[in-house]
């Protein structure tokens, strides 16, 4: 286990007895506030990736949710490649049936997913001055829970974040290259706790942790500081049994402490 340099004191997470796992066992679950999550009918996230189980979660705890999915990068295609690859292969007898049916299996996961009635999807780049945007395609009462998982461009949308503050429940971010963003990170992480207070931390151990011992990609979770409790306590040890798993499960999670 590590010791976190003391200049990362500002990222100790505030105690708080209602988070859950929601999402696999894996990459792509994170930790969240449970009665946040109960009372907010309505998910933006910001990429998604080959795994959707962070969202199909969300749906299962509110069937009347509305998740508005934002990435440029995802598209049926993929799928659809990899089915008639592996019918080729199947066909020449390269392949077994399992295979190919698991192939298949993905391809209408993702169909039926992306097609329920409580997304909608925008194959769109996230990225300075969109967010805005973003906001303006939903009701302005609509209070949102914000998930940020988009290799690097996080740093760019942290003013627009802020800003929007009032709308905003609780924000998960996952944040990337903190080798080489160590001073973007700090000032990132200073403008958000203006109006969001960090309940939880968990390195992602596809990368690893610096020489200070700070992990070099990191899941943070915040919440609005109008949730912020009477007395404040401070978890130090990660990762937190029952909630963390390793995002790589054939490598050990990365472990960490503050002083």
């Amino acid at each position: 286990m590590k010791k976190l340099d003391k200049k990362y004191n500002i990222l100790l997470p505030v105690k708080n007895e209602k988070l859950k796992r929601m999402g696999r066992n894996s990459d792509g679950g994170y930790v969240i506030d449970e009665n946040i999550s109960n009372n907010c009918k309505t998910l933006i996230s910001f990429g998604l990736g080959n795994d959707w189980s962070f969202e199909k979660d969300y749906i299962k705890q509110n069937s009347d949710a509305k998740i508005y999915i934002y990435d440029n990068t995802v598209s049926i295609w993929p799928y659809i490649r990899d089915v008639t690859k592996y019918l080729r292969r199947f066909l020449t007898f390269r392949e077994n049936l399992k295979s190919l049916s698991g192939r298949i299996k993905k391809l209408v996961n993702f169909i039926t997913f992306i097609s329920s009635k409580n997304v909608k999807f925008y194959k769109e780049k996230i990225v300075l001055g969109t967010i805005n945007r973003v906001f303006n395609r939903i009701s302005n009462k609509e209070k949102v829970i914000i998930k940020i998982d988009i290799e690097g461009s996080e740093f760019e949308i942290i003013e627009e974040i802020s800003q929007l503050s009032e709308r905003i429940e609780m924000a998960i971010f996952e944040f990337h290259e903190l080798d080489k963003n160590e001073k973007i990170f700090i000032s990132s992480i200073k403008k958000l706790q203006e109006k969001f207070m960090i309940v939880h931390l968990h390195g992602n151990n596809h990368c690893p942790q610096t020489l200070e011992g700070l992990p070099i990609a990191l899941e943070m979770t915040f919440i609005n500081k109008r949730y912020q409790p009477e007395k404040i306590d401070y978890i130090k040890k990660f990762p937190r049994d029952y909630l963390d798993h390793p995002n790589n499960p054939y490598k050990e999670d990365l472990a960490f402490y503050f002083e």
